[in-house]
């Protein structure tokens, strides 16, 4: 990955009800000035595995186009080069401003609006990233110890990247990836300036997809038994944990290495041409727990069983399980077992 412009501007506040200052500068940052540990910072702010999903549209409706994916249109060529990254860039930290001030948003503080355009897997990106200082300590020449401020590049409160290979193909509904934070004001105002609407439902059907796809491979491609398509689909789940804790994005070929790593491309094929499903995944937190059995043991007793099966084919209450299900095998090998007790005591 690499970065091919950044630039900086400033639309901020330091306290509630204070006006906005604003500083927007007349050229590009250096990149070739820029320390690796900045270059890194920026690359990986968008790598994070909680970002949402979506597309550009005004209230829903993905054919109108709101501000600023005008300003892309007016800038970006086919190729994905820009005309001109400072004017670019000024207009849209002018929006910026003015979606605060229209809308009477007192206490948005705004920040440091970084916009670079970098490279990723042969796509070309956009983003900006409204980011803070956070306190620090540095030593001077004389080496005496002073407070300093630097920008901080771990926290990613607000923030945007447009894929824009996928957005010129107009082939997906899935190419900006943001954060918007919690606070319903802060979410609200951010995605308008942004104009992109969250794809609701990615998450959810892709990590039942992803389920569905191991399965069905598993299952019918490799033979295995249900008990061995559980352990597949159980070794996705711990994988697709690891990523998250590392702040990766999930990708599907990743998935295929760890879960079938003798038949990786197979399996990433038909994941792709059968059920649908992209290279870079939307992970949903709770169907994602159904990946794993709920189980059990103790004093001779062992029970596994399908998360949904709970409260369908098994009851719980007031600690007690009613299964009003059980597996052929295992009816088969209790009638068995008092057929013979039976027979022992006649």
């Amino acid at each position: 990955m690499a970065i091919k412009h950044v630039i900086i501007h400033v639309v901020k506040r330091d306290k509630d009800g204070e006006q906005l200052s604003k500083q927007l500068r007349d050229n590009e940052n250096s990149t070739e000035g820029m320390t690796a540990q900045l270059t890194d910072g920026l690359l990986e702010l968008f790598s994070n595995a909680h970002l949402n999903i979506g597309e550009f549209g005004v209230d829903g409706d993905s054919e109108v186009e709101p501000a600023f994916e005008q300003k892309l249109k007016k800038y970006y060529d086919d190729e994905c080069k820009c005309s001109d990254f400072v004017a670019m860039t000024k207009e849209l930290a002018n929006k910026y401003e003015s979606v605060i001030v229209g809308d009477q948003l007192h206490s948005v503080k705004g920040g440091y609006l970084v916009f670079y355009q970098y490279e990723r897997n042969d796509d070309n990106w956009l983003a900006v990233a409204i980011l803070n200082k956070t306190e620090g300590i540095d030593v001077a020449a004389n080496l005496e110890v002073v407070a300093s401020e630097i920008l901080d590049l771990k926290k990613l409160h607000l923030g945007a990247a447009i894929n824009l290979t996928q957005w010129k193909s107009e082939l997906s509904t899935r190419y900006v990836r943001f954060r918007t934070g919690l606070a319903a004001e802060v979410r609200d105002y951010f995605e308008k300036f942004i104009g992109c609407q969250r794809d609701k439902l990615a998450a959810t059907v892709e990590t039942k997809k992803l389920k569905s796809a191991i399965q069905d491979y598993a299952k019918n491609a490799c033979g295995m038994d249900d008990d061995v398509v559980s352990q597949k689909v159980a070794q996705a789940h711990d994988y697709i944990k690891e990523q998250q804790k590392l702040g990766n994005q999930v990708q599907l070929s990743h998935v295929s290495n760890h879960v079938f790593p003798d038949r990786a491309d197979e399996f990433t094929r038909q994941a792709k041409e059968i059920h649908d499903l992209p290279e870079e995944l939307a992970i949903d937190a709770k169907v994602l727990k159904s990946y794993k059995k709920l189980a059990g043991k103790g004093k001779g007793i062992a029970i596994s069983f399908d998360r949904d099966m709970l409260n369908t084919t098994v009851k719980y209450d007031d600690g007690e399980l009613t299964f009003s299900e059980i597996p052929d095998s295992l009816r088969a090998a209790i009638e068995e077992e008092l057929k013979d007790d039976l027979g022992q005591d006649n």
